[in-house]
């Protein structure tokens, strides 16, 4: 079996008559051919107590490179079951990033028990990283890099990596500080090989490197590797100090993660991870916005009972609000989801935030006419009223309008407030298109029959 196979039902069932069997040399031989990734999937597929069977086969080593690439949920019972013991061991074979981000879901009291069995390097490693916010920088850096001094030579650098080959992976670049450890500048290992060895690493280093602050979001860090398009970055402190890295294959985690709550929280759930399977856990992360929502639907439906004589007149309207508002609320929602994107990824700024209004209100109105003349039609010829028709025609294009305007809208200045547009884009535009939205549909019905 080649790593990178796919997990299938077969191979799920095949390990589960091996656990039933305690074929541990057998289990011990699998997962040896496959890939740490491969097999965190193939453990999501076990039960709990299969779980820890086999995790009861792996050496420390194996452990942790498996153990990073299980989803929270599962990682979370696992570690639970596990004793410190087994656990500081796992800790000990981490990156620096990773064995803090395993021991900061642990309680407190648990992880500083830990803490106190890992060796001095690893306890200070973590003693640096944890008092960071997990979506900082200093929450996702690692502590192991390769920096050299300006004065050293090409040769220097060289040895430099060659002595921390089992400390620092996948190195990309060296990083060049001063005397006092602040960041200066940049030198890529093409560079080292290219140039002579006793040449100084100033004369060929680049000084304009791009660094993020250890104390910033981890959404600007996405932003600065997407714009300078980096494999890593630099990490510094408050004196521009170099402190850590961070590398691609954290930044798509955590791509991965703002995608999955930004998604999470406009669908109005609370972020959850998608391999949760506790009832209670999802039922929890819903509920509130279910709750928000109800209220809101409740306020239109008041504003309906308010045009109760224009309902009465023509029943046949009220065949069209589903209509009205799916048409409004999808409006709403692509621009949404656009334009937080966008400003999460730095795709749309703040700069040109008239533009993008601008833009969206054409798309709406292009959008809007050509819906509006089909349900014009539509409606004109299904209860032989043109004009009524016509007049359902513009209430549609006149919500579409205003759905996409508010769905660009709302998330701009939610920004533009300092709060975060995913968290309450969605309740917002989802509320004021039923409300409004009603309002429109039905003041302009009540209008023209006034009018008639």
């Amino acid at each position: 079996m080649s790593n990178g196979e796919t997990i299938n039902e077969r191979l799920v069932d095949h390990v589960k008559s091996l656990v039933e069997g305690h074929d541990t040399d057998a289990l011990k031989k699998l997962i040896e051919e496959l890939a740490p990734a491969d097999v965190a999937d193939l453990l999501e597929h076990l039960d709990h107590d299969e779980r820890l069977f086999i995790f009861d086969l792996l050496e420390p080593e194996g452990a942790a490179d498996i153990l990073v690439e299980i989803e929270p949920p599962v990682q979370g019972r696992l570690l639970e079951d596990l004793d410190n013991e087994v656990i500081s061991d796992i800790v000990e074979e981490l990156d620096s990033d990773d064995a803090a981000d395993l021991l900061g879901d642990l309680p407190e009291d648990r992880a500083r028990q830990i803490i106190e069995t890992v060796d001095d390097e690893t306890s200070r490693d973590l003693e640096k990283l944890l008092p960071y916010r997990d979506d900082s920088a200093g929450g996702i850096m690692a502590l192991e890099f390769v920096a050299v001094q300006a004065d050293a030579t090409v040769q220097d650098a060289i040895d430099t990596i060659r002595r921390k080959k089992e400390e620092v992976e996948r190195v990309y670049s060296v990083w060049v500080v001063d005397g006092y450890g602040r960041l200066v500048g940049v030198v890529a290992l093409s560079d080292l090989v290219l140039e002579q060895p006793d040449q100084k690493i100033r004369e060929i280093m680049d000084p304009d490197v791009v660094s993020v602050k250890a104390d910033a979001d981890q959404e600007e860090v996405v932003r600065l590797v997407k714009k300078y398009d980096l494999v890593s970055i630099p990490v510094v402190d408050n004196k521009h100090r170099l402190v850590g890295r961070i590398t691609h294959d954290d930044i798509v985690d955590v791509m991965e993660e703002e995608t999955d709550e930004d998604i999470a929280i406009i669908a109005g759930i609370l972020p959850q991870d998608i391999t949760e399977s506790s009832p209670t856990v999802i039922s929890k992360a819903r509920l509130p916005w279910l709750l928000g929502a109800l209220l809101g639907e409740l306020v239109a439906a008041f504003v309906i009972s308010r045009f109760e004589g224009s309902l009465a007149k023509v029943v046949a309207l009220s065949f069209f609000f589903p209509v009205i508002m799916a048409m409004g609320g999808n409006s709403g929602t692509q621009a949404a989801i656009v334009v937080v994107r966008g400003l999460a990824t730095g795709d749309i700024s703040m700069v040109k935030i008239w533009k993008r209004l601008w833009v969206e209100l054409r798309v709406a109105l292009i959008n809007g006419l050509i819906c509006g003349s089909i349900l014009a039609l539509v409606v004109g010829t299904w209860l032989s009223d043109p004009p009524l028709g016509a007049v359902v025609g513009l209430a549609l294009v006149s919500i579409i309008l205003f759905s996409g305007f508010a769905g660009s809208a709302i998330p701009l200045l939610l920004k533009r407030m300092k709060v975060d547009p995913a968290l309450g884009t969605g309740p917002f535009v989802a509320t004021s298109n039923d409300i409004l939205g009603i309002f429109i549909y039905l003041g302009l019905i009540t209008l023209f029959l006034w009018a008639r």
